[in-house]
C-alpha cells in the first residue's frame, strides 16, 4: 500500500514537471509572438492566421486521435500489448512492428500520443522506434517508385529499410528503458 502511495507521487512529480514545460514552451511561443507584433504588425497577423488555418486543419484529426486512444484503452488490454509487443515477445514482437508501420496511415504526429499511450502500456521502445521508422515505406507509392527507379533499386530500398529500422529498434533498447521513458515524457 505504501509503495503505491509512492509510485503515485513519483508519477505526479512527473506529470507536473511536464506540464511545467508545457507552460514553459507556450509562453516563450506567445512571448516571441509578442515581439514580431511590437516590431512587425503584418507579419505577426500573417502568423497569427497561419496558427489558426493549422489549428482548424489539426483538430479534426486530433479528435480521431482522442477517439482511436478512447478504443485502445478500452479494447486493447496491457496483457495482449506485452503478450505481442512486450519483453518476451521476441520475433513476432518485430514482425508486429514492422507490418503495422508499412500499413498505417495518416500524418506522423497523430501516432505520437497513440504509441506513448502504448509504451505505457508496456510496448518495448525498440517496436515503437521500428514501427515509426517503417513509416516511410509506403505501398501505394511503391508502384511509383518502381517506375522512377526500378524494380532493383525499390526492392534494395526496402530491405535495406526494414533491417535499418530493426537496428534502430534494438539501439533504442539498448539506451532506453521504462525508467528513462517516464522520466522524459509525460504520462497519457
Amino acid at each position: 500500500m505504501m509503495e503505491n502511495k509512492e509510485v503515485n507521487t513519483q508519477q505526479a512529480k512527473e506529470v507536473s514537471r511536464s506540464a511545467k514545460g508545457s507552460w514553459i514552451f507556450m509562453g516563450v511561443s506567445l512571448f516571441l509572438l509578442l515581439l514580431v507584433f511590437i516590431f512587425d504588425k503584418g507579419k505577426a497577423n500573417i502568423v497569427a492566421v497561419h496558427f489558426l488555418h493549422l489549428a482548424i486543419e489539426i483538430l479534426p484529426m486530433l479528435v480521431i486521435v482522442f477517439v482511436l486512444m478512447v478504443l485502445i484503452n478500452l479494447f486493447l488490454k496491457p496483457s495482449v500489448l506485452i503478450k505481442y509487443m512486450g519483453e518476451g515477445s521476441g520475433i513476432k514482437g518485430w514482425l508486429i512492428a514492422i507490418v503495422t508501420g508499412i500499413l498505417s496511415v495518416g500524418a506522423i504526429y497523430l501516432w505520437f500520443p497513440i504509441l506513448r499511450s502504448m509504451l505505457d502500456k508496456g510496448v518495448k521502445p525498440g517496436l515503437v522506434a521500428t514501427f515509426l521508422y517503417n513509416r516511410g515505406i509506403k505501398l501505394n507509392w511503391l508502384p511509383l517508385m518502381v517506375f522512377y527507379f526500378g524494380l532493383k533499386y525499390v526492392v534494395i530500398l526496402t530491405i535495406v529499410t526494414v533491417v535499418v529500422s530493426i537496428l534502430q529498434g534494438v539501439i533504442i533498447e539498448l539506451f532506453m528503458n521504462k525508467n528513462t521513458l517516464s522520466e522524459t515524457a509525460p504520462k497519457i
